[in-house]
């Protein structure tokens, strides 16, 4: 997967077959059209000159909805009915795949509070990640100095990738954030 951002607005490239990609477009301006953001990316700008849309443009609404509970009585909510992650962080089937075993854990157990506390630890790494990009989206002082003492530091970027992913500890966490900070300050 590829990620371009620019000034307000960002564009995913993630393989769909061998000779096939989707080209996601991101921005809070609801009126941006790929057309129109393409050219804020010449080197993507470039890659495309010649493709072919395979179908056309389709677009969605992206939020980030918590709930205040999970499950009522017997029933229980999954995946984005149970609250969303922001598009950003590319979680979605994830998440819902993880709150569906721990669904199973806690009916196994016959209780369903156990997936009450297991789905808000498993949100919180994914909203937590939604909430650092979407801030960096929101500024471009921010985002220009993040991205550049990620390219500076790629073991920095390395370790945010795998604690994006739920392979870094809450000590990684602090670590990646204290570095990173200070790359950002002394950039």
């Amino acid at each position: 997967m590829e990620l371009h951002w620019a000034k307000g607005c960002q564009i995913y490239i993630t393989p769909v077959k061998r000779d096939e990609v989707c080209v996601a477009l991101i921005s809070r301006d609801a009126q941006l059209r790929l057309d129109d953001a393409l050219p804020l990316f010449p080197e993507l700008c470039k890659r495309l000159a010649k493709v072919e849309p395979a179908n056309l443009e389709r677009g969605a609404v992206s939020a980030t909805r918590t709930l205040r509970h999970v499950h009522s009585g017997r029933m229980a909510l999954v995946g984005d009915a149970s609250g969303s992650v922001d598009a950003i962080t590319g979680e979605g089937m994830c998440l819902a795949f993880k709150q569906a075993l721990a669904l199973a854990d806690a009916m196994a157990n016959d209780d369903l509070e156990l997936y009450e506390e297991a789905h808000r630890r498993i949100r919180m790494r994914p909203a937590m990640m939604a909430q650092m990009l979407l801030t960096m989206d929101r500024n471009f002082w921010l985002q220009t100095r993040v991205l550049a003492a990620l390219a500076k530091s790629p073991k920095i970027y390395a370790r945010m990738l795998a604690t994006h992913v739920g392979a870094g500890s809450k000590k990684d966490i602090a670590t990646n954030i204290v570095e990173l900070g200070w790359s950002i300050l002394t950039a």
